[in-house]
């Protein structure tokens, strides 16, 4: 799972994901999820927004679930607050019964005030929002793994519930917080199975990974079973001398040669990272290159 240096060669192990936006027509998102699995991509991952043009997250994953056999599905990611954690468990449930066992459950806290009013939810500090975060986590587990299930909480109690029929993986879906935060990360190290890393820029990405083994190594977590993945959008060109990397809120942005970006994803597996969800991969306006995703996975990401 975690990647091997031999003398000075590396073992490839980093996996790459594909974020494909749910704001599209429903054929359109449907044949670039097919496209990405064909071509190798270990997992789909939806925007889980309300406004604007977003399909619903949670039924168009399981709309892909029947289109698709092999890839993973998920979320980028899904927001805490906008579903009765014993709600979403049930939901998880399902979408991991629909696709055979793909289902990832990527989660955070949620951030955008405005869609949290335009809907009718109330919207609580950074610290509560959080707090239920860390409450919801319990109960997943709990649904996921209980044949009956009675909780009280702070945020939430629950009367025997009985969550039937369970996920396919046992004991359950991938659990990966999407997260920047101090506090959030330490969640994340103790509960779940995987931190995606936000707004976090390519110099201080060494000092975030190093924090999160840290951590790990604190709550007695084996390394090599939790995954560390950040998001980057790639640009391609036919110029072997331009590499550029800049940051962006939604990920970094790597602008270079194929062979370029290689050199860079190599750097990032070296430090510590186990998957990068790419944004999108797309092609500067003097490249000559016919498909920017093909040429990204046969001399990138192969």
């Amino acid at each position: 799972m975690k990647r091997i240096k031999k003398e000075n060669d590396l073992i490839r192990n980093m996996k790459y994901g594909y974020h494909v936006r749910s704001v599209f027509s429903y054929p359109e998102i449907r044949d670039l999820t097919l496209k990405v699995e064909r071509l190798g991509f270990e997992s789909a991952h939806i925007n889980d927004h309300f406004i604007d043009n977003y399909l619903e997250a949670m039924m168009l994953t399981s709309a892909l679930a029947v289109e698709t056999s092999k890839i993973k599905l998920g979320h980028l990611v899904l927001c805490n607050s906008f579903r009765n954690p014993a709600y979403l468990a049930k939901m998880m449930c399902t979408l991991d019964n629909i696709s055979n066992g793909r289902a990832l459950f990527w989660l955070g806290a949620g951030w955008n005030r405005a869609e949290y009013k335009g809907y009718g939810y109330p919207f609580p500090s950074d610290k509560q929002r959080v707090d239920e975060l860390e409450e919801s986590l319990i109960i997943y587990k709990k649904l996921f793994t209980e044949s009956k299930t009675d909780f009280e909480g702070k945020f939430w109690k629950l009367k025997k519930n009985r969550n039937i029929p369970k996920s396919i993986q046992k004991p359950y879906p991938q659990i990966v917080l999407g997260t920047s935060g101090k506090r959030m990360i330490d969640i994340a190290c103790r509960e779940a199975d995987g931190i995606n890393l936000t707004n976090v820029k390519p110099d201080e990405l060494p000092d975030y990974i190093n924090n999160i083994k840290a951590n790990l190594k604190k709550y007695d977590r084996n390394e090599s079973e939790f995954e560390i993945s950040s998001c980057s959008t790639i640009t391609l060109t036919d110029n072997q001398d331009e590499t550029k990397i800049s940051y962006h809120s939604s990920g970094n942005l790597y602008i270079g040669y194929p062979e370029a970006i290689k050199e860079e994803m190599d750097k990032l597996e070296v430090l510590g990272l186990d998957k990068m969800i790419l944004w999108g991969v797309f092609k500067s306006s003097q490249s000559e290159l016919k498909d920017p995703i093909e040429t990204f996975v046969k001399k990138v990401m192969k």
